[in-house]
Parts: C-alpha cells; sequence; structure tokens
C-alpha cells in the first residue's frame, strides 16, 4: 500500500536526483574559462594593447622579404589625448598619429603606412616593437602575401599572379596520386 510518507520519500529522491542531474550538466561552466570571454583575432593579424591603445588585426602584406611592405590593422585610442604610435619593423620606424577616443583604420588610403621591407618572407612572422606613450610592446606579426584575394588591392607594387602560382594544384595526367 502506498502511503503519504512513501510518496514524500519518492519525491525527495526524485527531486535529489533532478539536481545531481541538473548541477552535472551546468557545473562545467563554473571551473571552465569562457571561450567567448578570450580576445582573440578573428582574422589573419594579431591584437594586442600598449597603454591606452588597442592594436587589432596588425599583419605585414608584402611580396617578397626584400620589397616594400604594407601595415595593415587598425590602431584604437581608448584615451582622451592624442597620442603617436611609433612601429618599428626591420629596422624602420614609422610614427602614426591616432586621435584620442578614436579608430585609425591603416587600411584607409588616408592613413597608408609603407615600409621598405618586412624581413620575412610571407608566411612567415616578423618582429614588430609598438611604443605608445613611452611604452613598448613587441609582437610576432604575420606576413602576408597576395595568396588571399581580399589583401592583394593592399600590396605595394601591386599583385603579380606568379607570386601564388606554386600554390595552385594541378592535376596528373596519369590518374596517379
Amino acid at each position: 500500500m502506498i502511503t503519504a510518507q512513501k510518496i514524500r520519500g519518492r519525491r525527495a529522491l526524485a527531486t535529489a536526483a533532478l539536481a545531481v542531474v541538473a548541477l552535472s550538466a551546468t557545473s562545467c561552466g563554473a571551473i571552465n574559462d569562457q571561450a567567448t570571454a578570450d580576445k582573440y583575432a578573428p582574422s589573419d593579424g594579431v591584437v594586442f594593447t600598449a597603454g591606452d591603445l588597442e592594436v587589432r588585426n596588425l599583419m605585414i602584406v608584402t611580396n617578397a622579404a626584400d620589397e616594400e611592405a604594407r601595415v595593415l590593422g587598425s590602431l584604437v585610442n581608448n584615451g582622451e589625448s592624442n597620442t603617436r604610435v611609433n612601429l618599428n619593423v626591420d629596422g624602420t620606424a614609422v610614427s602614426i598619429a591616432v586621435a584620442g577616443g578614436s579608430v585609425t583604420k591603416l587600411e584607409d588610403d588616408a592613413n597608408k603606412t609603407i615600409i621598405p621591407s618586412s624581413g620575412e618572407e610571407p608566411g612567415a612572422h616578423t618582429a614588430v616593437t609598438v611604443t605608445v606613450d613611452g611604452e613598448s610592446v613587441e609582437q610576432s606579426v604575420p606576413v602576408i602575401n597576395g595568396a588571399l584575394p581580399e589583401y592583394r588591392q593592399y600590396l605595394p607594387g601591386g599583385y603579380e599572379d606568379g607570386t601564388v602560382e606554386h600554390l595552385k594544384h594541378e592535376e596528373k595526367e596519369d590518374g596517379g596520386h
């Protein structure tokens, strides 16, 4: 015979079991970092901070290590004062003015930043030192060529198919592997 005491006992047991299932299904979030809270570069460049300046998607585009290169990315000045950002790449220093509370996009023609060379071949990384208000940060920045169509328009001297010809897949006539 089922009594009220047995029903209360079953309800208590069911509630406890449900609580265990709920905690085990959701507790992993309590001990693991949330991936969506991590800062990362969603594109090919790198992201970092130097003082009040956020550097977003910084990269260098060029056809070869010893040819002219263009610096791409965005410089976000979170401070109220205007500042100068100094970039040093392969022994070449350039200075970029960034107004307080603004974003300077190096992709824009008005902010075009050309350097004599990247010092590294496309596909490699080169050391870039960013100095803002006396604080310097060195980062390993990717060097990219025209293999990706979205960067071809930024290549100093233009894009030539020959620079990425070796990347194209060729079918073998004999059907071999």
